[in-house]
């Protein structure tokens, strides 16, 4: 830590929409790692020396991750990294009495994790001392030195997955060089931007008007969405905070196998207009949307509940539908795009919030109407035509606009808490996961935490000794006791845990 104290410069790095659009959530994920080392080599595994170490190193090359949030009333933000008054990362280190072999058996369940193995929730929230953390770690070594998870969270005001993924790979490299003795390569350091000033110099001259449900969302001035804006992050975080734990969140982790996506997409053949080819996340997300409003549409959600927040939550929901948002009989399923390879800045190392979600609208009886070839082939259809239309031109449009509207991140926030129905859905199959070697091999295992947001679908990559994608499900307790019995989603879908 002395070496990046010393060696960090203070700067101010000034964020854009797109940054605070995100704002709202973390990115957190939980790493398995198994000791497979012989007997006189498992004292040697994950020393907690290197790590540290190759961390605050990998630091340089993020000091974004060590900065102070400043938000002004009309949601502008910046990161100050102020040398002399830095906001370091969470880094903490345990032990715990838990087996890898347990972990293994119970196929890494969460309900074996340690109490404390996660620090933070799905929501960007301020810690005891009132500030927010940018960056969260936790190394827990497991029983007999039989493996070792790893927690990290990042906070959405300063990267997307793209950032965050760079920065695991940096730790994990500079571990592994300092764990080799004999290593024949140095790991180079790496210049990451930060600016974000590079989106904007890649919009288009070209511009496409925005679409109606989209302008409607983003851009009707609504009073709380501007109030929300106008409040601390700190605080904002404690309302979400708190809403977010209302609906009594449960997550269940599923597998879909490429075998049965593709006896799906034959299935669809006759449905699907012309040569218009699914790809497996339309396919995944049309499906998933779908059931998850069945699930909250079906018998067991019904049930009326008293508790005291679920009534709190509802007269706050319905007061919020009434005076700032018109509600329709429509569903809207947001897809989370990255639009780097969009704007041809793939290849620039910007690190920054580069996604924007892109909305799918449904008629609401479509949706949760049983589920058939037909009524999924157009649900899937209307998803692949909406991912297609978010060429340079319309991208560049929303982004210009978001720029004008600063307050604008905070309307589907007020949008999300009056519709119980919308799903969220990223694909992070892509996401280098699997590639992390801190010098002991990859990890055997990589989960999102617990829960995320009400009504949150996550598509996983899975280990490279398997096929397919994981699925990590989050949505009400009582919507999900219906999707464990929905047959439509269990024929594609397979419980893990």
């Amino acid at each position: 830590m002395e070496h990046f104290t010393a060696n960090v410069k203070s700067q101010t790095i000034d964020l854009a929409v797109l940054d605070t659009l995100s704002s709202f959530s973390n990115i957190p994920f939980i790493y398995h790692f198994e000791n497979t080392a012989v007997a006189d080599k498992r004292d040697l595994f994950m020393p907690a020396d290197a790590l540290r170490a190759s961390f605050y190193k990998a630091l340089l090359e993020f000091p974004v991750l060590a900065g102070h949030l400043h938000m002004d009333s009309i949601g502008r933000g910046s990161i100050v990294v102020d040398r002399n008054n830095l906001n370091l990362p969470e880094y903490r280190e345990t032990t715990c009495d838990v087996h890898f072999n347990e972990l293994k058996a119970a196929d890494y369940n969460w309900g074996l994790f340690p109490k404390d193995l996660v620090s933070v929730c799905v929501v960007t929230t301020a810690g005891a001392d009132g500030v927010i953390k940018l960056a969260n770690v936790h190394c827990a070594r497991l029983r007999d030195n039989s493996g070792m998870l790893i927690f990290v969270n990042m906070s959405h005001y300063v990267v997307d997955g793209v950032g965050f993924c760079a920065f695991m790979d940096r730790w994990a490299k500079y571990c592994a060089q300092a764990c080799d003795e004999h290593a024949g390569t140095v790991v180079e350091r790496r210049n990451y931007l930060f600016n974000r000033n590079i989106v904007n110099k890649a919009l288009s001259p070209s511009r496409r008007p925005t679409h109606a449900a989209t302008a409607h969302l983003f851009f009707v001035p609504r009073l709380a969405a501007s109030a929300l804006a106008w409040i601390s992050p700190a605080l904002r975080g404690r309302i979400m905070s708190i809403f977010a734990s209302m609906g009594k969140p449960e997550a269940h982790m599923f597998h879909i196998s490429k075998e049965r996506l593709e006896a799906l997409r034959h299935s669809l053949r006759d449905y699907i207009p012309g040569d218009l080819r699914l790809s497996d996340n339309d396919l995944i997300a049309s499906l998933a949307s779908m059931t998850i409003v069945n699930g909250i549409r079906g018998p067991k959600s019904r049930q009326r509940s008293s508790g005291i927040l679920s009534r709190l939550k509802s007269m706050c929901s319905n007061v919020l539908g009434r005076l700032f948002v018109k509600t329709k009989d429509e569903h809207i399923t947001f897809v989370i795009a990255d639009i780097r390879h969009r704007l041809g800045i793939s290849d620039c190392d910007y690190t920054g919030n580069c996604v924007i979600p892109q909305l799918v609208v449904n008629p609401l009886r479509r949706m949760e109407t049983p589920a058939s070839l037909e009524s999924y082939a157009l649900v899937a259809s209307r998803m692949r035509a909406a991912v297609q239309d978010l060429d340079a031109p319309y991208i560049s449009q929303f982004v210009e606009t978001l720029n004008n509207h600063p307050s604008s991140f905070a309307q589907p926030l007020v949008y999300t808490i009056n519709h119980p129905e919308k799903v969220f859905v990223t694909n992070q199959s892509r996401f280098p996961l699997y590639d992390l070697d801190f010098g002991f091999g990859i990890p055997v295992w990589v989960s999102p935490i617990p829960h995320s947001a009400i009504n949150f679908v996550k598509v996983m990559p899975v280990h490279p000794s398997k096929t397919g994608y994981n699925i990590h499900m989050t949505t009400t307790r009582n919507a999900m006791r219906n999707i464990l019995s929905n047959q439509s989603w269990l024929q594609l879908a397979t419980l893990i845990f």
